[in-house]
């Protein structure tokens, strides 16, 4: 009996009326538990970055396609404008490849390996300045009085480089939560 160790978890009621019992866990249980978190969250990062990975890749397929197209927005096709087709948007194909261009930049955001081209490391640019970049082809057309077909298809690059900043910030969110689990651990004597 001496070799057993013997729990003794400490007892409350918060209410008189209400009775449970508060389980203790010991020092082994935390860790599992911790371990158990820190799996099922590097199941669902790699579910979300491959989700995000498969948006990417068919937004940039469209982007590519939109290219080598009449240079309508392919809203159009969904949503057809009233009135008269408008003129293609200027230096489409240009921002067409910009577009392309901050799609790669956040494919490297959402696959988290090092790159290494002509010995260089290849790195994704600060959200900031991506934000930036995603969003002059939006003001181009708003500025131009394009219709909000081809507003939103040019709208698409700004939204996932936004979604690809949320979606990272969670995961890193998730990161420093689990860490401070680790932290938080406790000892429990007798537990």
């Amino acid at each position: 009996m001496d070799a057993l160790r013997r729990r003794n978890p400490f007892k409350y009621s918060s209410e008189p009326s209400e009775s449970h019992d508060t389980h203790i866990l010991d020092e082994q249980e935390q860790s599992e538990l911790i371990d158990n978190i820190e799996s099922m969250n590097a199941a669902s990062n790699s579910q979300n970055r491959i989700a995000l990975q498969i948006t990417l890749a068919l937004s940039f397929l469209l982007h590519v396609i939109y290219i080598f197209s009449d240079y309508s927005s392919p809203l159009h096709s969904v949503f057809p404008p009233a009135g008269r087709p408008e003129s293609p948007l200027y230096l489409s194909p240009v921002l067409a490849l910009f577009a392309i261009i901050l799609h790669a930049n956040a494919a490297l955001v959402t696959h988290p390996r090092n790159l290494v081209l002509a010995q260089r490391r290849i790195t994704p640019l600060p959200s900031s300045i991506a934000f930036g970049l995603s969003a002059i082809t939006p003001t181009i057309s708003v500025l131009s009085g394009k219709t909000w077909q081809t507003t939103a298809w040019w709208c698409t690059t700004a939204f996932l480089t936004w979604v690809v900043h949320a979606s990272n910030k969670w995961i890193v969110q998730e990161q420093e939560s689990i860490s401070e689990l680790e932290r938080m651990k406790y000892i429990s004597a007798g537990a």
